[in-house]
């Protein structure tokens, strides 16, 4: 058997009597010292010495590194004393060296993610920790930050990377399920909260996180049974309740949804969410100045998050405070960093790779605007191209396909563009954009009232148009509408044809259904109320045939409708209407209990509860033919 190598022997002893505390400092660092002398080439004994001689630890590890180039230990060691010395960037150095090193080590990931000042890159370190393992709790808190940022794709790829490592993680499976549902996969969505809830049934987040996703899809009996899970978890816990008050405001239950709303303020009055809460379900019961009150709050609290921007404009505007509300309007095309083509935005990344169009900078160019949210939005912002007639540039509209022929009628110097979400726009001659709704705040039209006519043909075609829809009578013609379908959750609502019955009373006139899908029931119901000498069935389609429905509502003496297309198409042709609305009313041109708005000249508007009295429309109709 062969000798042991005295030194050897001799560090083991040493480190033996360290071990015990058996060694004064002076003397452990004396004796590690002789040791790394004896044997200079020695890396792993430079590296104890560094151990015990604090002051030159850096330099002593360095010679360590220079004998082991390729030992991460050394690295971590190494970026340990930069972090005392509070040299930050020199620490960061080596441990990134350690990390290539040894790429799947959660605690090099995690000491990285600590030594980050930017927290855009401190995410993706303690993301890597959670991939490699490390304790979940960071990771996942990293994760939601960046859901909350608007980020999809990225916190996607980590959560996926996790659970290929660990299939039984159940906040990865809800954090999928959130992302899902962000990219619009309602299917996969469902499947990943059923598993978190299987890989977990005691996860209090996701129960909330499935509840909010039935919330969503309107199926309220399952998420009110996931939230009564979530109370015996965590009774009273403020994001239970936040959903509960959603489900009631969403089914109407607007008083429920205000007390639960206002507990919520109690018990947790350092949460701006709160404010949000109050505030929305306020301005759905057209309490417009507690809305205002609230939704400010919640802006202070947390300025940076766009819902709170959004409804704030929203309750701004339908308050008359237009110039401030259409600033803060601006707000509504922010959208998540990564979202489906056929979705718009502008913040934080824009839709088209253009700037935003400044009026306040004539210059020739070719600028392009694009309608928004829908067609009477965009018939109500295509009103704001009449101020762009001695403007030096060349404008073109993106709009629905439908509106191209009145856009080439009305507007011959402007080009029109069909929309189409499926075919890139080609951008390469274009200088800048803006949103057709922007238009008033760019342009400093944002008090003045909303110009109307424009649509209007001549008046010997719209005798014409007349004369067809009335057989040649000498009669006034009144259209009418009372079904608005929207596929925006619960803003889809109808009236009976029978709430129409007193304008039976209007003496020389006839009625001309101007509602599009309408079906036989529906034409029957108007014949009874009516009588079939006084209907006039419409000859063109009414929701396709943009250009003869204009024709039609400017041949009409009164349009009566609830609020649909109809009423901004009205203002555009000159017509006068009548707006039946109801009780939660969420567009903001319908100003909340006045019976006008500079936004929808020429419209009376009608709130409830005349809008629900046959006499108050008669009323009101009567009132606009004189």
């Amino acid at each position: 058997m062969p000798d042991a190598d005295p030194l050897v022997i001799l560090e083991e002893t040493l480190r033996a009597r360290a071990a015990r505390g058996a060694l004064a400092d002076d003397e452990k660092r004396e004796s590690f010292r002789a040791l790394a002398l004896l044997s200079p080439s020695d890396g792993m004994r430079w590296a104890a010495l560094a151990g015990c001689w604090p002051d030159r630890g850096a330099t002593l590890l360095h010679r360590a590194i220079i004998l082991i180039p390729g030992d991460f230990r050394l690295y971590v060691n190494l970026s340990n004393r930069h972090v005392q010395a509070e040299t930050v960037d020199k620490a960061f150095v080596s441990l990134r060296r350690a990390a290539l090193l040894q790429p799947g080590l959660a605690r090099i990931s995690t000491s990285l993610s600590t030594l980050m000042a930017k927290r855009t890159k401190r995410w993706k370190f303690q993301s890597h920790a959670w991939v490699q393992g490390a304790h979940a709790d960071t990771g996942v808190g990293q994760v939601e930050s960046q859901i909350a940022g608007g980020k999809i794709l990225e916190p996607l790829e980590v959560v996926e990377k996790v659970l290929r490592s660990s299939t039984l993680l159940s906040d990865a499976w809800r954090l999928r399920g959130v992302l899902q549902q962000r990219l619009y996969k309602s299917a996969e969505s469902r499947r990943c909260h059923c598993r978190a809830l299987i890989c977990n049934p005691a996860n209090l987040n996701a129960y909330i996180a499935a509840s909010g996703y039935f919330i969503e899809q309107r199926a309220f009996t399952r998420a009110t049974g996931l939230l009564d899970f979530a109370d015996i978890l965590a009774p009273g816990a403020f994001a239970v309740l936040a959903n509960r008050a959603a489900i009631l405001e969403r089914t109407g239950q607007l008083e429920e949804a205000l007390t639960i709303a206002r507990r919520v303020t109690v018990l947790y009055p350092h949460i701006g969410e709160r404010y949000f809460i109050c505030g929305t379900i306020l301005q759905s019961m057209a309490n417009v100045g507690d809305a205002l009150t609230n939704l400010r709050r919640a802006d202070i609290a947390a300025p940076q998050d766009q819902r709170f921007q959004n409804n704030l404009a929203i309750t701004l505007l339908k308050s008359g405070r237009y110039s401030e509300g259409l600033a803060t309007y601006e707000g509504r095309w922010f959208a998540p960093a990564e979202m489906p083509t056929s979705e718009r935005s502008l913040w934080p990344n824009a839709s088209f790779d253009l700037p935003l169009w400044e009026p306040g900078r004539p210059a020739a160019g070719k600028i392009l605007l694009w309608g928004e949210q829908g067609v009477g939005d965009e018939i109500w912002g295509l009103s704001y191209l009449t101020a762009l007639a001695d403007r030096p540039e060349h404008f073109t509209v993106e709009t629905d396909a439908r509106l191209m022929p009145l856009v080439q009628r009305c507007f011959p110097k402007i080009t029109p563009l069909p929309r189409r979400l499926d075919v890139q726009v080609d951008i390469s001659d274009y200088q800048a954009q803006l949103p057709l709704l922007s238009l008033p705040h760019r342009l400093g039209l944002a008090g003045q009232q909303t110009p109307t006519g424009w649509m209007r043909p001549d008046p010997e075609w719209v005798d014409a148009v007349k004369h067809r829809l009335t057989g040649g009578r000498s009669v006034r013609l009144i259209g009418l509408a009372w079904r608005s379908t929207k596929p925006v959750q619960h803003l889809s609502f109808a009236i009976d044809v029978e709430r129409f019955s007193r304008l039976t009373a209007i003496e020389n006139a006839v009625f001309l259904p101007l509602q599009y899908g309408m079906g036989e029931h529906e034409w029957d119901g108007l014949v009874r109320v009516f009588g079939e000498d006084r209907v006039v069935r419409p000859d063109f389609d009414v929701r396709d045939d943009l250009v003869r429905l204009a024709d039609a509502i400017a041949a009409a003496d009164v349009v009566v409708s609830l609020a649909t297309a109809l009423v901004p198409m009205a203002v555009a042709t000159g017509t006068r209407s009548v707006a039946m609305l109801m009780p939660v009313q969420r567009d903001w041109r319908y100003r909340v209990g006045a019976q006008h708005s500079p936004m929808l000249p020429n419209s009376t508007l009608l709130w409830p509860p005349g809008s629900e009295d046959p006499e108050s429309i008669l009323s009101a109709v009567v009132k606009s033919l004189r």
